[in-house]
């Protein structure tokens, strides 16, 4: 069953302006996702405090080889500590190795996770959701955004995570070797600090406005894909290129602008670096020269390489600040969806056993953003009835069959489908009990047989084959090389419109559904197929309850009942032959197509 319809509703696409509003609450969330891997994390940690003190006790090893033993040419000791640092510096880069896996693994495991949450939360979200966003920027949000976010777990949180333990190593270690110059060290750390927080609030919202940005670029390219004949056709080329042009010069003057703020404190925390290094060896030079306090060469040696460990994961940190605050952007734009309010049922929602198919419309309205769809519709049909809809484009027919099928909320009114409102019934076994067939069919990538079955999951290969048979699609299958195993490309490009509606049409069938929807069901059928579909149709609406939404009015003239929409509203109601007696609208409509 298919349970997708086309919409005719105003496209006010939703482009929010959206800042990193609260980045604490950000990386606590992503910190959840992390929690769950805990132990994972531990052996990271662990890993860590190895590597670190490693790093300490061999860089004052290096210090102390400098004072005792290359001058006094002890080359023999010299040699065998020589070999015990090596030792030491393949255990470290064995831990350091199993650091970097875990940590990967890690990160892999919760954008795994992220991502289903976001795909899974985008297959619950309201119709109105879709209608009011660009699809570009939600695959935007569910590809680059996430990808963004490993990126984050993968570099820098990690190694803020890691930098943490080595500076805390670092520090205490260059405490404890010289006061001194560790007060000259903290003042340069202090400066790097309070320029790159000054700086990180220009960046935030500068990197979601790219995000944003790189969204709507997104949704300019799936529309010019999906659009790529209608482009050729009408000679759009050049006039959709401009506009490419336009929103990606947008997106490159975004991305510019935040890559060109993020990189000023590279420069500034190498310059505070410098000067830190150069202060350090003149105030040793000095010590030593002047026989001051207990500073050596070795102990110079070892401080600046304990600098260069203190400062180093602080400046990989912001080194990658540009990294860090695209990557929070980007998980705020990935909550957000994962946060909207998904199509939820009623809490008091019952299911349906035998459903006999009688439908009423009670005094119905309904409005989007504002606009009235529908007002005051009222209609009743009986099991088996077949009621047809007919009125100009955008009288409301369709949104009448959304309603239906609780697609959209209602604003007055009630849908009853066997004397039970259909919003306080569950949504799966409401849509299992109305297939529909529209006018422009969908296919998924998949086998034929797969995209029929889709009508029934649980339907045999033999069910298959006879839904196929009674819409007249089994003769056209077999004669593909592969049948019904058949591999469809992107909507079924490979086939004709007719065959993808023939498609769509057994899939109706094998649903056995006791209410059937035919949006505009032959409206892109040539008439030698339309035939044949007319012959399929009238044993597919034997003893359903039948909605027909038809502009060809030749093709209703049988129904029971036939309302006229016009403005979303029932102006007239009656069989074919009362209405055109009346010589009203549907009158005029009829003899307009045959005049």
């Amino acid at each position: 069953m298919s349970t997708l319809m086309r919409r005719r509703v105003p496209r006010n696409i939703h482009r929010e302006k959206v800042s990193l509003t609260d980045w604490k609450k950000t990386v606590a969330r992503i910190g959840g996702y992390l929690n769950v891997y805990r132990f994972k994390l531990s052996l990271v940690f662990g890993f860590t405090v190895v590597t670190t003190l490693t790093t300490v006790i061999g860089n004052r090893v290096n210090g102390i080889v400098i004072d005792k033993f290359i001058s006094k040419n002890r080359l023999h000791d010299l040699l065998v500590i020589c070999a015990m640092l090596a030792v030491m510096y393949l255990i470290s880069s064995v831990f350091t190795y199993f650091q970097n896996s875990v940590t990967i693994k890690v990160a892999q495991a919760v954008s795994t996770k992220i991502r289903q949450d976001v795909f899974g939360n985008l297959q619950r979200l309201p119709m109105k959701y879709f209608d009011t966003h660009d699809n570009g920027d939600v695959m935007s949000r569910l590809t680059n955004d996430v990808d963004n976010i490993n990126t984050a777990l993968m570099q820098t949180f990690v190694q803020l995570f890691t930098g943490i333990i080595s500076v805390l190593g670092m520090g205490l270690a260059m405490i404890i070797l010289s006061p001194i110059l560790t007060g000259i060290t903290l003042l340069s750390t202090v400066a790097t600090y309070l320029f790159s927080k000054a700086i990180a609030k220009l960046t935030q919202k500068a990197f979601m406005n790219q995000q944003t940005s790189l969204g709507e670029l997104n949704t300019q390219i799936e529309e010019s894909v999906s659009g790529k004949q209608l482009v050729q056709l009408f000679n759009h080329t050049d006039s959709t290129m401009s506009k490419f042009n336009d929103v990606n010069r947008q997106y490159t003057k975004a991305a510019y602008k935040a890559q060109a703020l993020s990189s000023i404190i590279g420069p500034f925390n190498n310059m505070t670096n410098n000067i830190a290094y150069l202060l350090i060896t003149a105030v040793g030079a000095i010590s030593i020269v002047g026989g001051y306090g207990n500073i050596t060469v070795g102990v110079i040696f070892t401080f600046l390489i304990y600098l260069r460990n203190f400062t180093g994961p602080i400046n990989n940190v912001l080194d990658l600040i540009n990294t860090l605050q695209l990557s929070l952007a980007s998980a705020e734009r990935v909550f957000e969806l994962i946060d909207e309010t998904r199509e939820n049922d009623d809490p008091e929602a019952v299911g349906l056993e035998k459903v006999t198919g009688h439908i009423t419309f009670d005094h119905v309205s309904f409005a989007y953003d504002q606009r009235l769809i529908l007002d005051d519709v009222n209609l009743t049909a009986d099991p088996g009835e077949v009621v047809a809809l007919v009125g100009p484009t955008g009288a409301g027919k369709t949104t009448i069959m959304n309603l239906l099928t609780n697609l959209y909320p209602l604003k007055k009114g009630r849908v009853l489908l066997d004397g039970q409102d259909v919003t306080k019934i569950r949504r799966f076994d409401l849509r299992k009990n109305v297939a529909i067939v529209q006018q422009e069919s969908f296919l998924f990538t998949m086998s034929i047989r797969e995209n029929i079955r889709l009508g029934r999951p649980e339907a045999t290969d033999k069910e298959v084959e006879i839904a196929a048979e009674e819409a007249n699609a089994d003769t056209f299958i077999r004669q593909l090389p592969l049948g019904y195993d058949t591999m469809l490309s992107e909507n079924a490009s490979q086939l004709s419109q007719g065959q993808r509606q023939l498609l769509s049409i057994a899939r109706a069938f094998i649903t056995k559904a006791p209410v059937l929807i035919l949006d505009e069901a032959t409206a892109s059928i040539d008439s030698q197929t339309e035939a044949d579909v007319q012959t399929a149709m009238s044993k597919l609406m034997k003893n359903k309850t039948s909605f027909v939404i038809a502009h060809r009015l030749s093709t209703i003239k049988n129904a029971d009942q036939i309302l006229v929409i016009k403005d979303g509203r029932v102006i007239e109601q009656g069989n074919h032959q009362s209405l055109l007696e009346k010589n009203g609208f549907y009158a005029k409509l009829y003899n307009s197509q045959f005049s």
